[in-house]
Order: C-alpha cells, then sequence, then structure tokens
C-alpha cells in the first residue's frame, strides 16, 4: 500500500546529516484571482487574509466540524499555494470549487512545483512558521524537532532537484519528525475523523476563533465554549515494530479508545501520532493490534 495512502512510514534508517527528503506524498494547488484572498479566508480555521509570509496551517472543515482536509497556506508571488497530501486533492479541489460561484477565482494543481522536506538544513531558516522567497524558492519553516531546525521548500521541481543534493524519495524520516514534533496530517483515510481540537489545531497554529465564519464554524465554536475537548492527540510509543495504517482503533481495557492519525515503524520502534480521550490518557499505556504502546509527552501543553 502506498505510503501517502495509507497514513503509515517504514523507517530503515536515523541518520540526519542533513536529511533532504522529495515529500512525494504532497500536492501543491495554486489558488489566484481577484476574490481569492477573500474566498479562502471564508472557507479555513485559520486567517488568510494579510498572510504575508506567514507559512500558516489551516483546515477546511465540512459543517459539522469534521477535517475534510489539513494544509499549509503560503503567498507565492501573486497566488496562494495549498500544500495538501495528493490523495485528497482531487474532491478538494472539487468541493471547493462548488462554493466560488461568480468570485473570480481560479484553482489548480501546480504539478510544475515540487515539496522538499528538510531536517538540520545547510540553509538559513526563517522564524518558525514563516517563510522567504529565496532564488525563487520558498524556504518555510515548521517547528523544530530533537534542537534541529525543519523547513519545507517549495518551488519549480527543476529548480529544487538541481539545488539539492543527497535527496531521497523515503520520506519516513520525515514524518516520523512530525509525529513526534506533534504535528498532523489528514490523509484519505482519516478525511471526516478528527474535529479541529481533537488533533490540536488551537494548540499548534491551526485553529483560531477571532475570524468570520466558514463551513462547521458553529459546531467548532461550540466545543471551545464548553471549556475544554474530550478528545487530545498525543503520541505513542512501542519498542516492538508493528504496521499500524491511519484510522485503526486504540484499546485501552479492550475498550476502543481512540484513533490512529500517522505512523511510522523501523525494526526498533513504533512511533504513532493517536487522538484519544482525555480519560484514556490516566491510564498510560494502550494497545493497537495487540501491541502495548506508552503514552509519550509532546514537545507543546495540551
Amino acid at each position: 500500500m502506498e505510503n501517502h495512502i495509507s497514513g503509515s512510514w517504514t523507517l530503515d534508517k536515523y541518520e540526519v546529516k542533513p536529511f533532504v527528503s522529495l515529500l512525494k506524498e504532497f500536492s501543491i494547488l495554486e489558488v489566484k484571482g481577484e476574490d481569492a484572498e477573500v474566498f479562502l479566508h471564508g472557507q479555513f480555521t485559520n486567517h488568510i487574509k494579510n498572510l504575508g509570509e506567514s507559512f500558516r496551517l489551516a483546515a477546511y472543515c465540512q459543517p459539522q466540524g469534521r477535517i475534510l482536509a489539513l494544509m499549509r497556506v503560503v503567498k507565492y508571488n501573486d497566488a496562494y499555494l495549498l500544500i495538501l497530501p495528493t490523495d485528497l486533492v482531487a474532491g478538494f479541489v472539487k468541493r471547493l470549487s462548488m462554493f466560488i460561484l461568480r468570485s473570480k477565482v481560479t484553482i489548480r494543481e501546480a504539478q510544475e512545483l515540487s515539496v522538499y522536506g528538510l531536517i538540520d538544513p545547510d540553509i538559513a531558516p526563517p522564524e518558525i512558521d514563516h517563510a522567504v522567497l529565496t532564488d525563487g524558492y520558498l524556504i518555510c519553516r515548521v517547528i523544530d524537532w530533537n534542537n534541529k531546525a525543519r523547513v519545507m521548500v517549495v518551488g519549480d521541481a527543476q529548480t529544487l532537484s538541481e539545488r539539492f543534493t543527497g535527496v531521497t524519495d523515503d520520506a519516513a524520516l520525515w514524518f516520523k519528525s512530525e509525529i513526534e514534533s506533534g504535528t498532523p496530517w489528514v490523509f484519505e483515510k482519516t478525511k471526516e475523523a478528527f474535529i479541529p481540537q481533537w488533533i490540536n489545531l488551537d494548540k499548534i497554529g491551526g485553529l483560531v476563533f477571532d475570524k468570520g465564519c466558514y463551513p462547521g464554524q458553529e459546531i467548532i465554536s461550540r466545543v471551545q465554549h464548553i471549556g475544554s475537548t474530550p478528545r487530545r492527540m498525543i503520541v505513542l510509543k512501542s519498542n516492538d515494530s508493528v504496521t499500524v495504517l491511519a484510522n485503526t482503533d486504540i484499546f485501552q481495557a479492550n475498550q476502543a479508545v481512540g484513533n490512529i492519525v500517522m505512523s511510522v515503524n523501523s525494526s526498533a520502534e513504533t512511533v504513532v501520532l493517536a487522538e484519544v480521550s482525555l480519560k484514556s490518557m490516566e491510564g498510560g499505556t494502550c494497545q493497537i493490534n495487540g501491541v502495548s504502546f506508552s503514552m509519550s509527552t509532546l514537545p507543546y501543553s495540551i
């Protein structure tokens, strides 16, 4: 099964020297036009107006508040680029296009662009969650991992292939760094499985409460006004090597308590990003596919 469909990766090497990977799991949509900013601002869980140099995490939800797609949004010349998993692109474009109506907006898949993931890069990164345009490509900083800077580089595929050497198309280490830094991605297998707070988007800058309406806002705001969410995202680890696919149930005392967001396994361990009930977190351990996993801390508070 292809990695970007399963939400599961197998990691053979842990080397970071620095690490440069072509993130083939992602595609890039280009949205432009006179009304693009206003249109996108009214669709997502985060601010799009006055984006500036931000590299912004945002979700697109259905009316019941469940996430249809999670993406990074960045300005590139006169367009907005949406970086999201490839297996969501077709359905996302079809649904989003339904709401353009008379707005002056165009959406296309920018197949000439690629996304690279770099850990401990040999380039100067901007501030976290910001992007800078250098030599025609974007350097986009995300949260650090193991005290190493991480960036997603976005630009013309040919230009990037000439600029960076030692590139691998095995993104397992990149997604391990995403998991351990508490950064989720939603794939086809987990589409409509989560509301934003369940996967900590309010804690990592992907959800705000000071903007206008967007699909699902009423449900999402209601959860926030209650004062607490019954579910949160955590990291689970096991010393066993287990293939765990996204959208797999998590158990505790034979009761289902959560769901897999993403996972990476190697010969030495399995690391999982999981959405679980708050009550189950009191137990400290749980089971996935019959294997015991311990709960690990995130680099931010939930």
